[in-house]
């Protein structure tokens, strides 16, 4: 006589079950493996930009205190004692005349769902340690997205940094 086996018992099908979970972790790796990756890009095209600017108007130059601008009017740098050169935000433009040096930034998850996947909100004192932020700017900053600000400089005389 054959005897049923209950479906409990049944291991047939369980693999869908546990290939579930791990679909879900491989996407949510790839999801940040992607934003990451655009923020580290960004990062090094960034620096690649400041560093060029900065050896460009450099160049050779046995006095750093001054630089003519494409206008002609020189900029004099002898109160600041030091010249820094970056790159703003792609959202910036020049002829605007904005003077806010704002920085770029990428989000680390790719993907967009219903609630960002890493929208924790922090204070910010958290993400800001040593930097000042005008006020009304980032109040409530999270960590997503990432900022990217690469500068490059060079004093002009002993006393930069005091």
């Amino acid at each position: 006589m054959l005897k049923r086996q209950s479906s409990l018992k049944n291991e047939k099908g369980m693999a869908v079950f546990e290939m579930i979970p791990i679909i879900v972790v491989i996407v949510l790796f790839l999801n940040f493996s992607i934003g990451f990756f655009g923020a580290i890009h960004t990062g090094i095209l960034n620096s690649i930009a400041s560093r060029n600017y900065a050896f460009e108007t450099f160049r050779n130059r046995a006095d750093l205190t001054y630089f003519r601008g494409n206008d002609g009017e020189p900029l004099h740098f002898a109160k600041e004692k030091m010249r820094v050169h970056g790159t703003l935000t792609e959202k910036t433009l020049s002829s605007r005349g904005d003077t806010n040096w704002k920085a770029s930034s990428r989000l680390i998850d790719f993907m967009e769902f219903d609630n960002r996947a890493a929208d924790v909100v922090g204070t910010q004192a958290d993400h800001n340690k040593t930097r000042s932020i005008p006020e009304g700017r980032n109040t409530t900053v999270g960590v997503n997205p990432i900022w990217i600000r690469t500068t490059y400089g060079i004093c002009l005389n002993s006393t930069c940094g005091t």
